[in-house]
């Protein structure tokens, strides 16, 4: 079964992505903005962190907990009343904007309904009859979920022992047909890279009319001088390459459902075809511009993040936990005890973390809280019975 607009629409109907790829637009309320806005001029890192009580600590989704700037919350407030209107230069403005960051042309980008919707129009594009998916396990699961609903092979190769993409057996498995390499870097939910240097060896080796989708959602909080280079760093002239941002994770823009692929020019027509174009909002595009134009928020968001991710990584260590090395905005690691009661003592005290991942079942993943959600966090944590695992 290819997957075709009919068989992709019933299919995200009968959750296969739950809800992670649906190109479907979601109200917007300026509760959270409004709270916000009380805090006046004061640094995010200022702003309460915990949750109210009747709310849960929300540790599963790597969202970034802050939210977004002052400056985007302004945009945001005095773009309500618009809510009426359907966009009109704002998707412009917004591509014009991206063209010039990533130093391409505007016919190189094309907007989304989250990345997710990205993920839709690549899925739809290329996982026809006969091909297969080829994918790393564990990775992020919205696209192979997709895939296999409609019936499309799906190649999940598990990670090498450094956590990274086992490059060699991915081309083993493209070598048969392949109608699409997904590759997410840094990874969902291992939060490691694969290095640059073999994302290039193992593109020179690949068939050239197999693409590639490179998602990277959690570009910015890879730590400079590592081995990780976006492939929006240089020109991007490979014609099998579509890569993946979003402004869920940095802009602190998850809710507002908005996200771009960078191609050539043939790529991005390739995909976009049959996508209506017009599924980000015209409240969406706006944040997103101004987000864009606050590179400060940006820089100030990529230091905090790596301020509590070392602290996390200093409470884990010191109860003798061994977290995988993080390069995004969530940890995973092995908690000594079975994940099930883990996920369900830290549930009871109003904690959520991620689900397990079945590639490496004995695992669970935390996305990082401001700090005072993750001083209740290890509070909880301190509370949990030794038990051994099951």
């Amino acid at each position: 079964m290819s997957l075709s607009r009919r068989n992709l629409l019933r299919n995200l109907g009968a959750g296969a992505i739950v809800g992670a790829a649906a190109p479907a637009l979601r109200g917007f309320s300026l509760a959270a903005a409004t709270e916000a806005a009380l805090w006046g001029n004061s640094a995010p890192a200022a702003r309460p962190g915990v949750a109210h009580a009747a709310e849960p600590i929300l540790l599963y989704r790597n969202e970034n907990p802050y939210g977004p700037s002052e400056k985007v919350l302004t945009v945001l407030r005095e773009s309500a009343s618009s809510g009426n209107r359907y966009p009109r230069t704002e998707y412009d403005t917004l591509v014009d904007k991206l063209a010039t960051l990533h130093n391409v042309k505007r016919d190189q980008i094309v907007l989304g309904c989250g990345s997710g919707e990205i993920l839709c129009m690549t899925a739809m594009a290329f996982l026809k009859s006969g091909k297969k998916l080829v994918e790393a396990a564990p990775t992020f699961p919205a696209l192979g979920k997709l895939a296999q609903t409609a019936g499309v092979e799906v190649a999940d190769v598990p990670l090498n022992k450094r956590y990274e993409h086992d490059l060699p057996t991915m081309l083993d498995r493209a070598s048969s047909p392949a109608g699409l390499v997904y590759i997410v870097n840094p990874n969902n939910p291992t939060a490691s890279l694969t290095p640059r240097k073999d994302l290039e060896a193992f593109l020179s080796k690949l068939p050239r009319n197999i693409p590639v989708l490179i998602d990277e959602a959690y570009h910015h909080f890879a730590a400079t001088g590592s081995t990780y280079e976006s492939f929006l760093d240089r020109p991007v002239g490979d014609p099998r390459i579509i890569v993946a941002r979003t402004f869920s994770k940095i802009y602190g823009l998850a809710g507002m459902r908005i996200g771009y692929a960078v191609a050539t020019p043939e790529m991005i027509k390739r995909i976009s075809t049959g996508f209506p174009g017009w599924s980000v909002s015209i409240i969406s595009a706006r944040a997103a511009s101004a987000a864009l134009d606050d590179v400060e928020y940006v820089r100030f968001g990529v230091k905090r993040n790596a301020t509590d991710r070392q602290e996390f990584m200093t409470q884990a260590r010191a109860r003798k936990l061994d977290p995988i090395d993080s390069q995004t905005n969530f940890v995973m690691f092995d908690p000594l005890r079975s994940p099930n009661l883990v996920i369900e003592h830290l549930k009871q005290h109003n904690i959520l973390i991620g689900p397990q991942y079945p590639a490496l079942a004995s695992y669970v993943r935390v996305s990082l809280g401001t700090p005072p959600e993750m001083q209740e966090f290890w509070r909880v944590w301190d509370l949990m019975p030794s038990a051994g695992k099951v």
